[in-house]
């Protein structure tokens, strides 16, 4: 379609229905908070399994030691912070880490989308499947100038031609409990026809060159 704007028809066939995506493999990067579910396995002098939900204080209760701060830490310093304390504490004994349950979060989906509120999904929750849950960008909605805001603070841009055109998940940002993900309306356009591939209407970004409109296409 030469008049529409490439990129909205997306979300046209997108499913209707959302599901969880907590059953992927759990990022290194992945920032742990009050819900998560730790299992910790311990062997070698100790044999023990212990499983136990991340309190709202933060705290992670491994009976042997106590109480162990891993709210705020990624899952990769999680590990090492249980293996670390069980080696020096108990000696003989050695630990492996696993996230038994992901924690739920609560995102905000502002702008120019088709049902902007609150939405409650899984902690492995990336821009792009917000997006298709909130019902995509609506006509009037920017799908390259995407902010990510968290504590009030702008902490990323999300471009979703990157996605569409590259098939690429790199600038696809993981949200926390609380982010906003904020459409703002459409920039600048430009009309690409003849004999291209993909002749069409693209959003164009500040500073791209007629090149750069040329490669979209």
């Amino acid at each position: 379609c030469e008049d529409c704007v490439f990129g909205y028809d997306f979300f046209k066939f997108a499913p209707t229905t959302y599901s969880p995506v907590d059953n992927l493999p759990v990022p290194s990067d992945y920032i742990l908070g009050p819900g998560d579910k730790v299992t910790v396995n311990l062997y070698g002098n100790t044999t023990q399994q212990i499983q136990s939900f991340i309190t709202r204080e933060g705290n992670f209760f491994l009976p042997p030691l106590g109480p162990l701060g891993l709210s705020g830490l990624t899952f990769l310093e999680a590990r090492k912070l249980v293996s670390d304390r069980v080696e020096s504490e108990m000696l003989g004994t050695k630990a492996s880490v696993t996230l038994s349950d992901i924690r739920s979060i609560n995102v905000y989906l502002l702008g120019e989308v088709y049902q902007p509120g609150k939405y409650t999904m899984s902690g492995l929750t990336t821009v792009s499947n917000a997006l298709v849950v909130s019902g995509g960008v609506n006509q009037n909605g920017s799908l390259r100038n995407i902010s990510i805001k968290r504590n009030n603070e702008i902490v990323s841009t999300y471009d979703f031609y990157e996605f569409l055109l590259k098939g690429s998940l790199e600038n696809d940002v993981k949200l926390q409990d609380g982010d906003v993900v904020f459409v703002p309306f459409i920039g600048s356009t430009s009309r690409v026809g003849g004999s291209f591939k993909r002749p069409a209407i693209y959003e164009v970004l500040e500073g791209e060159s007629i090149r750069d409109i040329i490669n979209l296409a």
